[in-house]
């Protein structure tokens, strides 16, 4: 009885391991089929990229499209579609519009360029869609593992619909390559990722600048010291020092002759493009006649050109020399100094500065030559200078442009003659910038 049970039992198991044999070969059969049933031979592409040249939703844009083929056989035609999902059913994005642009290529193999479909008998199915961009070729070359590149010029950008009005939103192009030309032997395949975005806005602004400051310095020339900036600048005066018929007395007069070693300085910065001015006009003192020279206070002199009051006879707003004994008083300009300049190249003798000299205080007259008159002279001086007297505005320098630390060197000088009466002479001038924006 018991060698009967054993032996049904084995009979079982023999049964169950005959029904296991035939399920496994049955799956090993099937799996090849479904295997076969897809596309076997598809692969991915590597390397690749989309650029876009502008990101704005519903903007024109140029598409350059880059990747390296998975495989080494022709490509006759090609699709990339946009989808608002990397995989799975495509729903196109809003106001995307592929096929609307130009098409050039780039590192395909063979001669022929692909061309744009747009006809209904595809395999696709979709070439008439505008979110999709079908391209055909007629060439059997095969391609390389190396960059392969299609550029869209004219694509129309996605807006934002499809992020619920956000400016922010991602899409994504899956790319398929063909064999054929009739897109139906599919060799690669691969998505890229994009956006759109916000415009981004950076807001700065440049206020009007003026930089304009009158006082005194020991410098007199134009290309070697450094004169003060604005910020530091002193001294509100110049001293002649005691005049004498026999001379001429010329800033800067060093202290051995009762000077004080300075010249007038005049210093401007701005940024008006369209030009400054710089002008003075000579305060009126008080007393009689000649109130805008170099006077007495409170004097009162006669209304010619006379030597016996205590007013100095000014030369006027034309240029002009002064010779000892022969009573005047004038200034000028005797270089312009802009070793402080850093917004631009700058050199007084290479005629690289913008302040210009109005030509009746230009010094020598000559825009490179530097006035080397200075100290107390006999006969008459190297340089030419004018004053006008009246309180009206006189011009002594203008720009066309922009300026930046360029300084004016003013240069004084005066001569009296042997009748002219003693006393304590001053002029006094009030000078203005004015630029225009």
């Amino acid at each position: 009885m018991i060698r009967q049970k054993v032996s049904a039992i084995s009979r079982s198991l023999e049964r169950m391991q005959r029904v296991l044999l035939l399920l496994m070969a049955t799956f090993m059969t099937v799996g090849p089929i479904m295997l076969l049933n897809a596309t076997a031979t598809a692969q991915q592409i590597t390397n690749r990229s989309v650029v876009i040249s502008t990101a704005q939703a519903g903007a024109t844009a140029n598409y350059s499209f880059t990747f390296t083929p998975a495989q080494t056989t022709q490509v006759q035609s090609l699709t990339i579609q946009t989808c608002t999902t990397p995989l799975g059913a495509c729903t196109a994005p809003s106001g995307i519009n592929l096929s609307g642009g130009t098409i050039s290529q780039s590192g395909w193999q063979g001669a022929t360029s692909f061309t744009k479909n747009t006809t209904t008998n595809t395999a696709t199915g979709n070439c008439v869609n505008v979110d999709v961009l079908c391209l055909t070729r007629s060439d059997t070359t095969t391609q390389t593992t190396t960059a392969h590149a299609i550029t869209d010029t004219g694509v129309v950008n996605q807006d934002n619909t499809n992020c619920s009005a956000a400016a922010n939103c991602t899409f994504f192009e899956r790319i398929t390559t063909y064999s054929s030309t009739t897109f139906t032997t599919q060799v690669d395949a691969g998505v890229v990722a994009s956006s759109t975005t916000q415009l981004f806005t950076v807001n700065a602004a440049i206020q009007e600048v003026l930089s304009f400051c009158i006082g005194s310095t020991t410098i007199d020339d134009a290309d070697t010291t450094t004169p003060p900036t604005c910020s530091t600048i002193s001294g509100t005066s110049l001293n002649l020092g005691v005049l004498d018929s026999g001379h001429v007395n010329i800033s800067p007069v060093p202290a051995i002759d009762k000077g004080d070693g300075n010249n007038g300085l005049a210093e401007l910065s701005t940024n008006a493009f369209n030009g400054t001015t710089v002008a003075y006009d000579a305060v009126q003192q008080s007393g009689t006649n000649h109130k805008g020279t170099l006077r007495v206070a409170g004097a009162t002199c006669n209304a010619g050109n006379v030597n016996t009051d205590q007013c100095i006879n000014a030369i006027g707003a034309t240029r002009s020399t002064l010779t000892a004994a022969t009573e005047a008083f004038g200034m000028t300009i005797a270089g312009v100094n802009c070793k402080n300049t850093a917004g631009y190249t700058c050199t007084y003798a290479g005629n690289t500065y913008n302040l210009r000299k109005a030509s009746n205080y230009d010094g020598t007259g000559v825009a490179t030559t530097y006035l080397a008159d200075a100290g107390q002279i006999t006969g008459t001086t190297a340089g030419g200078y004018a004053w006008d007297e009246s309180g009206t505005a006189e011009t002594i320098a203008s720009s066309a442009t922009v300026v930046d630390k360029e300084a004016l060197i003013l240069k004084f000088a005066a001569t009296p003659t042997i009748v002219t009466p003693t006393g304590s002479y001053t002029a006094q001038a009030d000078f203005v910038a004015t630029p225009t924006y």
